[in-house]
């Protein structure tokens, strides 16, 4: 098979879970960010990557947040938002870190391909994304699929908040 067919076997992937994400998930999630004090973001591995991006461009927007486990990482407070990128819901270490956050008031958002794992059952605000059989190794189609809804998202919050990207690129980094 040639690259580029390759490239639109993945795009295909993509496309096709357009109609299968779940608008008030969403809505839930963009309106939980907007209410939020802080905004705490994490993920592992490639997951992790993704939503790493996701925290950049919030603090783009204007909005508290930081990664969990950077040193620069405030104290949680009572209303809180903690969002968790994870395709399996099961990863341990983000179950003891959604522990944590919930025990201090921390509401809780999963953006999974899971609905119903661990990380689910603890979460406040669960957003699938049914990256469920795919051609491509490894949750590659969840965390591609992941990083365009946090793009979604951001589109979303944009608009809410009124911001554009002249405004967001205000904050962008300057001192590279």
């Amino acid at each position: 098979m040639k690259i580029m067919k390759k490239y639109s076997l993945v795009l295909n992937e993509l496309s096709s879970l357009v109609d299968k994400i779940d608008d008030n998930e969403i809505n839930s999630l963009v309106n939980s960010i907007i209410t939020a004090g802080h905004v705490f973001l994490a993920g592992a591995g490639r997951s992790g990557q993704m939503i790493n991006a996701f925290a950049n461009r919030l603090m783009h927007l204007g909005l508290s947040v930081s990664v969990v486990g950077e040193i620069s990482s405030p104290h949680s407070r009572k209303n809180d938002l903690m969002i968790v990128g994870s395709g399996s819901g099961e990863t341990q270490r983000l179950i003891n870190q959604v522990k944590i956050a919930k025990n201090n008031g921390v509401y809780i958002a999963l953006i999974t391909a899971a609905p119903d794992s661990t990380l689910a059952t603890l979460a406040d605000y669960v957003l699938t994304i049914p990256a469920g059989p795919s051609a491509q190794p490894m949750g590659s189609l969840f965390e591609q699929a992941s990083l365009l809804t946090y793009d979604s998202i951001v589109l979303s919050l944009m608009a809410n908040l009124n911001e554009t990207s002249q405004t967001m690129k205000e904050r962008h980094a300057d001192i590279e």
